[in-house]
């Protein structure tokens, strides 16, 4: 039966050379207000509205159920508590009973360490952006969820003098099994502060795992490279770069060194796996 409605689901994708039937604009209207209600469950954290958009059989690409999505969406407004989401609806396509569509989220947030609001320098930035998307299907004359696919996600953090510099993680847009890949930071950081960074590499899993990585000064002309090596469980990665800003200076009196903490920075951004959907695996 799965195999049967994947099928459907990648027959929708040539509808319009297969000579589908002309789209319903009622119909596209009732997915859209879905798509928006299901948003708005996110806005408004009501996590209990936000499951009932899923079908039972439901699960993400990356292996997720509606429930652990929804751990997530809590754990992440627990974490930023001024989070805010822009979602745009880019199209929709329908096939029977079988709609596609694809959106693009905007995620921003303001962080304040120990709650100081007045303190806007050490203040944090949080962005975040991805483009994705979601399948539903039409049961008992009401649209449910039953697969979504993120095809790119990428989120920085940044504090203090890290918000006025260029950082950037250059990734591959795909990576295969068990293969090594390229990972570079670069930034335009200037000449008289020191910068300690890590790049690293995580699986998309739940619940996340804890990565530690030993820090490197990076040198003057602002990049850092590093050789990882993908995963070989079909899973999607995260790259990750850490980045902390020093300046170094010297105290005349007794010649200590003074270490002056200027800000920091955090990049992730989704790696993906080739050949990961698991509707092609199956078939």
């Amino acid at each position: 039966m799965k195999k049967l409605l994947i099928l459907t689901i990648l027959f929708a994708l040539f509808a319009p050379i297969a000579g589908a039937k002309e789209i319903d604009r009622s119909e596209l209207v009732e997915i859209r207000n879905v798509l928006i209600k299901h948003n708005n469950a996110i806005k408004n954290h009501d996590f209990k509205t936000f499951k009932t958009f899923y079908s039972k059989d439901y699960e993400s690409a990356d292996g997720f159920s509606a429930e652990e999505l929804s751990a997530m969406y809590e754990k992440t407004y627990k974490t930023y508590k001024n989070i805010k989401y822009q979602t745009k609806i880019n199209s929709i396509t329908t096939f029977n009973d079988i709609a596609i569509a694809q959106l693009s989220d905007k995620s921003s947030a303001k962080l304040y360490p120990d709650n100081n609001k007045k303190d806007k320098k050490k203040a944090g930035i949080l962005d975040g952006k991805s483009v994705y998307t979601v399948y539903l299907k039409k049961n008992n004359n009401s649209w449910q969820i039953i697969y979504d696919d993120i095809l790119m996600e990428e989120t920085t953090l940044k504090y203090g003098i890290a918000k006025e510099l260029d950082i950037n993680l250059k990734t591959p847009l795909f990576i295969k099994q068990g293969q090594p890949y390229d990972l570079s930071l670069t930034m335009n950081k200037p000449q008289d502060i020191v910068a300690l960074g890590a790049i690293s590499r995580e699986e998309i899993s739940y619940p996340p795992k804890d990565y530690q990585e030993k820090f490197r000064k990076i040198p003057p002309e602002g990049l850092l490279e590093r050789i990882v090596k993908a995963n070989k469980r079909n899973l999607d990665e995260y790259a990750i770069a850490s980045v902390g800003f020093t300046r170094i200076s010297t105290d005349n009196e007794n010649s200590k060194a003074k270490i002056e903490v200027l800000g920091m920075a955090y990049v992730l951004k989704r790696v993906t796996m080739e050949k990961n959907k698991k509707f092609i695996k199956e078939l």
